[in-house]
């Protein structure tokens, strides 16, 4: 069995106008598609992030993949040295070898430890849709607690979802205490919370947070990415007993060692885009098992095919202690023929050959024509998405992405 074809196929997708510390979302967002085809006619697809950079490493991989044996992928890895295109390629790989040997993809990685993937509703403070017919869920303006406790019911009734996770560092701190506090007495106190200010804060403001929500009458599961670097967590870790979750500074294996020796952080956001692949997300949590970190996993504005490999590697991954994120439900374009719904907040992978999706074509073409004629928010990294939306703001002299803003 040997690829003949790899397909590189950016596409753009509608996104409403979510909120976060460095600003709002655009109306819409880059994703790479990659499919590879063998001589036979087996087929295997993945998705990634949209940005040139992904692009031009996806492009820069066709020599090395076409002609490989799909099971040949640790040469592969090595010679190309990009975890992010190689994550690609790497859960394409997967889906090929699913189908052609009639297993599914959790089959390949050691089987379920779990039946079924957890997820948390990710609440995000946002703008009004511009379209409200068309939004995937909560088309109106929410920029208030208690706008926030109304989108929370949505997500719970229609997906029964188990864990809230708020994006915060947009409102004042106190503010977003407030949503949490009013989450809490909504969903009682048993209900996990997370908040996730993306390094917003200073140290100050998220231990004296950190010490009100200790006399608050709801679960703060963890503090995802609270201040503004990896010193900085393990400034704030001196001062209060919450974990404290990682996707901004802990994204490969050389920031482990790091964070282990400081105590920075207590759980690492997996993320098969980022760690390469879901052969990566394998590695890491050998890793993180062996250093007894929890495993979490992060989320950016994913499709159907990235849905589907997030479901089977979460299954998969025994040091997973927490309910996966997802921006799958706020999403209202897809590439797959038949869209995922949540059951209980959770998605359980069908046995289904490979990731057990299909491309639907007309809708694929559809969205990389609407990447050729639009221009979209594509980004990758930290970095990458400050300089996006400093992109977005150039007009606005007085605005810089610093961090810490309070």
């Amino acid at each position: 069995m040997r690829i003949t074809d790899m397909e590189v196929i950016p596409v753009a997708h509608r996104e409403p106008p979510l909120r976060n510390s460095w600003g709002a979302h655009s109306e819409l967002a880059a994703r790479t598609i990659v499919r590879l085809t063998t001589a036979d006619g087996e087929v295997g697809v993945g998705e990634t992030y949209g940005d040139e950079a992904v692009i031009d490493a996806l492009e820069g991989a066709h020599d090395l993949v076409e002609g490989m044996d799909p099971y040949e992928s640790s040469r592969l890895r090595y010679k190309l040295g990009d975890d992010m295109a190689y994550g690609a390629i790497d859960t394409a790989l997967f889906d090929l070898i699913g189908r052609a040997v009639d297993e599914p993809v959790y089959n390949l990685l050691g089987g379920k430890v779990r039946e079924a993937a957890e997820f948390s509703a990710y609440l995000f403070y946002k703008y009004a849709d511009s379209d409200p017919d068309t939004a995937a869920i909560t088309p109106d303006e929410v920029l208030s607690p208690e706008a926030m406790v109304e989108e929370a019911h949505e997500f719970v009734d229609r997906g029964g979802f188990e864990t809230i996770k708020v994006k915060g560092g947009v409102l004042e701190p106190d503010k977003e205490l407030e949503t949490l506090r009013l989450l809490g007495e909504e969903f009682g106190p048993d209900t996990p919370l997370r908040l996730d200010p993306n390094g917003a804060w200073s140290v100050g403001t998220a231990t004296r947070l950190a010490r009100e929500m200790r006399e608050g009458d709801f679960r703060v599961e963890f503090l995802e990415d609270p201040v503004v670097s990896m010193n900085a967590h393990a400034r704030l870790k001196r001062n209060v007993d919450y974990p404290v979750a990682t996707n901004m500074f802990v994204t490969e294996f050389d920031h482990v060692a790091p964070a282990v020796e400081t105590e920075a952080v207590d759980v690492i956001l997996s993320d098969h885009h980022y760690w390469g692949g879901l052969s990566g997300n394998m590695r890491l949590d050998h890793v993180a098992r062996t250093l007894d970190l929890g495993v979490g996993m992060h989320s950016n504005s994913h499709l159907g095919v990235s849905m589907a490999a997030m479901a089977h590697v979460a299954c998969a991954m025994p040091t997973i202690r927490y309910a996966c994120d997802t921006h799958y439900p706020w999403m209202a374009d897809d590439v797959i023929q038949s869209p995922f719904e949540f059951e209980g907040g959770r998605i359980d992978p069908t046995d289904a050959p490979g990731l057990g999706v299909r491309i639907d074509e007309s809708e694929l073409e559809r969205l990389h024509e609407q990447y050729r004629k639009e221009d979209v928010l594509a980004y990758s990294s930290v970095d990458s998405m400050a300089a996006e939306y400093a992109d977005a703001m150039a007009d606005h002299t007085d605005w810089l992405p610093n961090k810490p803003i309070w």
